[in-house]
């Protein structure tokens, strides 16, 4: 089972978007909500009634982090931004599920990709891993996937989207292996 908090959208916009991508309206095993409290005002609970409800809840998906994050003043720390994922990490950990945040990045050019995450380094910090999606331009049919994660290696994957399904297809992979140490 996977929950998706879907709480930039609306319920027509999610069953467009499915129906675009799979031919269907929907499946039993994928829940979407576009409305949750925020962490540390309810999203906890709500979050353990589902997976209470699903003991088979695999994914939780989160778009956008900032639609649940506490707004406590226009910038933010690296100990706000650690401790925010912290608390989602705390809670996939203690249930055994894989928690994917999406968040945005900024317009900025970086020396490293991951660099153009908004807000601090202690998002990434904190975090098992992390995928980074980028094109050139935003018209574009080619796109980058750049993966970086605890326990595995450092990944760039190519993609092509289709123009008729607009599906993202793999192109190509590029995998940084670890050395082994002496």
């Amino acid at each position: 089972t996977v929950l998706y908090l879907a709480l930039e959208d609306d319920e027509s916009r999610l069953q467009r978007r499915m129906f675009r991508m799979f031919g269907v309206e929907g499946t039993s095993s994928l829940h979407f909500a576009t409305n949750a409290k925020m962490i540390g005002s309810g999203l906890d609970e709500q979050l353990e009634k589902f997976v209470r409800e699903h003991s088979d809840t695999k994914l939780i998906i989160v778009d956008t982090l900032q639609k649940v994050r506490e707004a406590v003043s226009d910038s933010y720390s690296y100990s706000s931004d650690y401790g925010v994922i912290g608390r989602l990490k705390q809670f996939a950990d203690r249930y055994g599920v894989c928690a994917l945040i999406v968040h945005h990045t900024r317009k900025q050019p970086a020396g490293d990709s991951f660099e153009t995450i908004s807000g601090t380094t202690g998002l990434l910090g904190c975090a098992d891993g992390a995928i980074l999606m980028q094109k050139e331009k935003r018209t574009d049919n080619k796109a980058s996937l750049d993966i970086v994660g605890r326990d595995q290696p450092d990944q760039k994957i190519h993609l092509i989207r289709d123009e008729v399904t607009l599906q993202w297809n793999f192109e190509k992979a590029e995998r940084q292996l670890w050395e082994e140490p002496p």
